[in-house]
């Protein structure tokens, strides 16, 4: 083989081997990025599912609020004494 084939060979050698280098590089970055992408999703989620029990939970917390008030500023209101007294018993 000439000098010249030789330096040829190991021209091409070395623009295949920085294509070789630039795809694995490549392939990197987009694992990297779905993977990114598939943690945000995820995490996106998991705060949707948490958003929507702590509304569920605070709705049911002011559920109970309302119930407790009527119970005892206005159903004791309306009762004979007795009856009241009675009910503010069975609740502590």
């Amino acid at each position: 083989m000439s000098q010249e084939n030789q330096e040829i060979t190991k021209h091409s050698d070395a623009q295949d081997n920085a294509e070789r280098q630039r795809q694995h590089v490549k392939r990197k970055q987009e694992t990297h990025s779905r993977l990114q992408c598939w943690i945000s999703n995820r995490h996106a989620e998991r705060l949707h599912e948490l958003g929507q029990h702590l509304e569920d939970s605070q709705a049911s917390l002011i559920e109970q609020a309302i119930d407790l008030l009527y119970r005892h500023e206005l159903v004791p209101a309306r009762l004979p004494e007795t009856e009241s007294a009675e009910l503010i018993d069975e609740q502590a």
